[in-house]
């Protein structure tokens, strides 16, 4: 409704235009009808040649004016009509292309539709094709997990004696440290005492360098304070000095300043007064020039205007002579010209009427059209704006319930993941590692592996252990959260 609402108010403005004009003239016509003299009888038998060219002049004056009158209205309904055509022609264009872009955004609505309906049928193909494999990866899993169970064990066996063994060796070895920190204990007692000894000695020496070092810088600060005294005493002769000759400097440039500034002042006053004489000179010159031109021209004036009056005279006096013979045939012709013009107007305005009728009714029609055209174009986008809005809102809410799931899910997967999880003898607090976890669609987890060490061997296979025993894990109903975010996933383990 938007983009017809200014072709629609000009199509309204140009209607009450056109009523308006015929108005005027049919308001015109009715003045000259009332004010148009009766017929006249003429009785006189003496006519005065003045009134008679008078009388004529005014007849051909108001049949120009009159022709004038109606070719202007004539103009203006031309004018009027071409520019309602012009706004109708452009209502239409603007429809036109209201249309094509509507077919436009309909035909890319749907081409998108088919789109998104063969991604997701590729999508279901690809979910099918990918279900299949996992099965079959799932009995192969099931098959690697029996044997990777029987390794674990035999490798949990082997680790337990080599961790007793290494647990004997650091014993003896922490025995081992312990002898040897007590005899360093007394090496570095014994070698401390020779530091002291050799410190106070180092002390005494130090104390005796510091105040022979004193006295010497005593007697060179009295010598430095004896020749800054005697630097200050030439300084301040120095700046005396230079403070004379500034100051002589400073009456020197004043006194030249001031020579100057007269000789200024005197070159001004002389131009000043070259320059008001020369101005003067240049008035007079002009009014006398101007009084020259004044006198010319006035006699010029005068003698054309004598001969404009001769010639006016002669031009009366024939046209007098014209006007007298030719009134009776001028009157009796104005008359006839009068009435079938008057005659013909009206027939043109009958038509006129008729066609302008026609045509607003037309335009009318045409106008509600395409207004009901355009509030339904305008109610079919509000509705699809609506739809939009409607389908932004839901991916949000959607999207919004996706990322609370996936926070819930990540906090259930960590949780059943760490309490399934076996600390190893000698783990040490705070390691960390990453494991990216294959998922079925069940849950059941289809590989583990470690992607991020901790830089404990021990540690990072008992993580992994740890999600294979935890499986199966929780994953969300929805598909394609799934196959987005839990298909494939890193987990960061960090028991607490």
């Amino acid at each position: 409704m938007r983009n017809f609402k200014p072709s629609f108010v000009l199509a309204v403005a140009l209607h009450l235009l056109i009523v308006l004009l015929f108005s005027i003239s049919f308001l015109s016509d009715r003045d000259d009808a009332q004010t148009a003299p009766p017929a006249e009888i003429i009785e006189a038998t003496v006519l005065d040649g003045a009134a008679i060219d008078a009388e004529a002049e005014r007849l051909k004056q108001n049949e120009e004016n009159k022709r004038q009158a109606e070719t202007a209205r004539q103009q203006q309904l031309e004018d009027a009509r071409k520019a309602e055509e012009q706004a109708l022609q452009q209502a239409k264009k603007q429809r036109v292309l209201e249309e094509q872009k509507a077919l436009e955004a309909a035909e890319k609505r749907k081409q998108e539709a088919l789109a998104e309906q063969k991604r997701q049928e590729q999508l279901d193909a690809k979910r099918r094709e990918e279900e299949k494999k996992l099965e079959e990866a799932k009995e192969r899993r099931a098959l690697e997990e029996k044997k990777a169970k029987e390794a674990a064990e035999k490798q949990k066996q082997a680790e337990l004696e080599k961790q007793k063994e290494l647990a004997e060796k650091q014993k003896q070895a922490e025995q081992e440290r312990q002898k040897e920190a007590e005899k360093q204990k007394q090496t570095e007692k014994q070698k401390q005492q020779e530091a002291e000894r050799e410190a106070r000695l180092k002390e005494q020496k130090l104390a005796e360098e510091a105040k022979l070092k004193q006295q010497e810088a005593e007697a060179k600060k009295l010598e430095q304070e004896k020749k800054l005294q005697e630097q200050k005493a030439l300084e301040q002769k120095k700046l005396q000095q230079q403070k004379a000759e500034e100051a002589k400097r400073e009456e020197q440039a004043q006194q030249a300043k001031a020579e100057k500034e007269k000789q200024l002042a005197e070159e001004k006053a002389r131009a000043e007064k070259e320059k008001q004489a020369t101005l003067a000179a240049e008035k007079a010159k002009q009014a006398a020039e101007a009084e020259a031109r004044a006198k010319a021209e006035k006699e010029r004036q005068a003698k054309l205007a004598a001969e404009k009056a001769e010639k006016e005279r002669q031009a009366a006096e024939a046209e007098a002579k014209a006007k007298a013979k030719a009134e009776a045939e001028a009157k009796a012709r104005a008359e006839k010209e009068r009435q079938a013009k008057l005659a013909a107007e009206a027939a043109a305005k009958a038509k006129a009427e008729q066609e302008r009728q026609a045509a607003e009714a037309a335009a009318k029609v045409k106008a509600e059209q395409e207004r009901q055209a355009a509030i339904a174009a305008a109610q079919k986008a509000e509705q699809e704006r609506q739809a939009a809005e409607a389908a932004a809102k839901a991916e949000q809410e959607r999207l919004a319930a996706a990322a609370a799931e996936e926070a819930r899910l990540n906090n259930l997967i960590k949780s059943k993941t760490e309490g399934a999880w076996i600390r190893p003898m000698g783990a040490a607090q705070g390691l960390k590692c990453t494991i990216q976890v294959k998922l079925l669609p069940s849950g059941d987890v289809m590989d583990a592996v470690v992607v991020g060490s901790s830089g404990d061997p021990i540690f990072d296979r008992s993580a992994e252990n740890a999600v294979r025993k935890a499986s199966p894990l929780p994953v969300p109903q929805d598909k394609i959260l799934f196959n987005q975010k839990y298909r494939v996933f890193n987990l960061s383990f960090k028991p607490e």
